[in-house]
């Protein structure tokens, strides 16, 4: 078979040739030597970036790249590229590499050396590894669950996926994906939020503009009210009431459907034409099965909290009833702080991560914990999260190259070799912050946002950050409540309260408009359209951000 011959006249077409292949394994030879190569390269640049500059990129598109122009070469080794399931293989495991590397287990282990116990190290790097792991897992068994619907928008996973079909399909799309992607570099170059306009193409309106309007009042409170809403711990507050009546929400609704399922049974010869509508997304798996994952993960994050208290030396820090609220307390957040980072990601393409670990911080000092503990809390909630939320878009992308889910059999086996893949990227990083983080931390480079958390522990709360935490939680309570927990309003306006960029608040709620106006003219086809032109704009400017910052590299570290 010469796939390098083969023309597509439309995305649907190019879809199911591949679909009606065997879908490609994560661990054959091919694979896994260029999974090898690109997540080396992941993980390096990962560590780089986050202790430089504080922050990490999102690779997946680069790792698409890359299994494509391999898929060009005419050879038979690396024919198999041109498939667009071994080009998602192969973007699933540099994304995790990078992520894992940088934001979570280089975070993770540097929490506790800037408090200047390297005797610790250890311990919550072996906490974290586990952690890190579990929040993979999480999301392979929730992903196309109610809670994390594979519908759902996962903007960077719609992003990777247009990089992808455009690449093999070569037509009108490839064009209009390629001037996205030029858009977005000049956009990106010149100061423009890019990846917020073209997120603003994808995601859900309502959601999106929650969000926008929380960057707005978030970047300009200050210079229209003389305070930043810091100051009095709104987004916090706002961030912490969502998140509780968000996972309330989402009890209610496996308990309803646990219910429904019951009278469907006892009914179900008369009732199940009426329940189920033909227009409804079917969810590849159930409520039975989220809440299954739920529970498994509780049981694990205790298991890995005690581990890490256990071999870092935390246990003799506290008595036995405050080590066990201890351990139950970070089972909580990081169990808490993983959805939350997955909802926000799931609607936005952006994740809160560090704003959710000060959080559960600050509502661990009220509890008394001691200064380490906190550490161990911090570095444990920080590896739950970004890999979780970038599982899923990875996931989503595998979802719409495989047909959107119309082979069950197929998307599941598809999963099931990404998930691998994701294993694999993560063993790469597990084994090169094991190798290097010494070195990093040595010669002073550490992540800045550990210096953040050590000055939140030592600047300690009193009664009055509880006062404004408990109010504007409410607030975001409320928000939460109404909105319902599909659209994630209370959630979403928080994650935009904890980040400073008006501007993209602005542009976003402008690109909305036009988008809304476009839908309504031009129909299905004009949302297509922009579907494509919004991920060329989220390509365009991770294209941009990955290689200055990468080349940046190049140069010495201040310092």
């Amino acid at each position: 078979m010469k796939d390098e011959k083969l023309k597509f006249h439309n995305e649907e077409e190019l879809i199911q040739h591949y679909c009606k292949m065997a879908h490609p394994k994560a661990l054959s030879p091919a694979a896994i030597i260029v999974m090898l190569f690109t997540s080396i390269i992941g993980a390096i640049i990962g560590m780089e970036l986050i202790v430089r500059f504080g922050l990490s990129t999102n690779s997946s598109i680069i790792g698409a790249l890359i299994a494509v122009l391999i898929g060009m070469v005419p050879l038979g080794f690396t024919r198999q590229f041109k498939n667009i399931h071994m080009q998602n293989v192969v973007e699933t495991a540099i994304s995790c590499a990078t992520f894992g590397a940088g934001n979570v287990l280089m975070v993770c282990v540097s929490v506790i050396w800037v408090f200047d116990r390297p005797d610790m190290c250890t311990g919550i790097l072996i906490g974290g590894v586990f952690a890190f792991l579990i929040d993979i897992t999480m999301m392979y068994w929730m992903f196309d669950t109610p809670l994390m619907g594979a519908n759902e928008a996962w903007p960077i996973g719609i992003a990777t996926a247009e990089t992808i079909l455009a690449a093999a399909e070569l037509g009108k799309k490839a064009v209009l994906l390629v001037s996205g992607i030029a858009v977005g570099i000049g956009g990106t170059f010149i100061g423009l939020p890019m990846d917020i306009i073209g997120v603003c193409g994808l995601g859900n309106i309502v959601a999106l503009s929650a969000f926008c309007i929380g960057l707005i009042c978030n970047g300009y409170w200050e210079q229209f009210f003389g305070f930043t809403l810091g100051t009095y711990y709104v987004p916090q507050g706002v961030m912490v009431g969502a998140g509780l009546v968000a996972l309330v929400q989402s009890a209610i609704l496996i308990m309803k459907k646990y219910k429904a399922k019951k009278e469907e049974s006892q009914n179900k010869a008369s009732e199940s034409q009426e329940t189920v509508k033909a227009e409804e997304y079917v969810y590849s798996r159930s409520v039975e099965d989220m809440s299954k994952a739920l529970t498994r993960g509780m049981i694990l994050y205790i298991i890995g909290a005690v581990v890490m208290a256990a071999i870092g030396g935390l246990i003799a820090e506290m008595s036995v009833t405050r080590f066990i609220i201890w351990v139950v307390y970070a089972m909580i957040a990081a169990l808490v702080s993983e959805i939350l980072v997955g909802i926000s990601a799931m609607h936005s393409g952006y994740f809160p991560a560090m704003a959710t670990v000060i959080i559960f911080l600050v509502l661990g000092m009220f509890i008394g914990f001691p200064p380490e503990a906190l550490a161990f809390l911090a570095g444990y909630a920080a590896c739950t999260g970004p890999a979780f939320a970038d599982m899923g878009y990875d996931l989503k992308t595998g979802w719409i190259l495989r047909g959107k889910g119309k082979n069950q059999e197929f998307e599941l086996e598809g999963r099931k070799q990404q998930y691998i893949a994701e294993l694999f990227g993560a063993v790469v990083a597990i084994v090169a912050v094991f190798i290097f983080y010494k070195a990093y931390f040595l010669e002073g480079r550490i992540p800045p946002v550990a210096v953040v958390y050590k000055s939140t522990i030592e600047a300690g709360v009193d009664a009055a950050v509880l006062r404004y935490i408990l109010i504007f939680a409410c607030l975001g309570g409320v928000i939460q409540l109404v909105s319902g927990l599909k659209r994630q309003i209370g959630i979403m306006f928080a994650a935009g309260l904890l980040i400073t960029n008006p501007i993209a608040g602005i542009a976003g709620l402008i690109f909305l408009a036009i988008r809304v106006v476009i839908e309504k003219i031009f129909g299905e086809e004009g949302r297509k359209n922009l579907n494509v032109l919004s991920a060329g704009l989220i390509a365009g400017s991770a294209l941009f951000s990955f290689f200055t910052n990468t080349f940046k590299l190049v140069k010495p570290a201040d310092k």
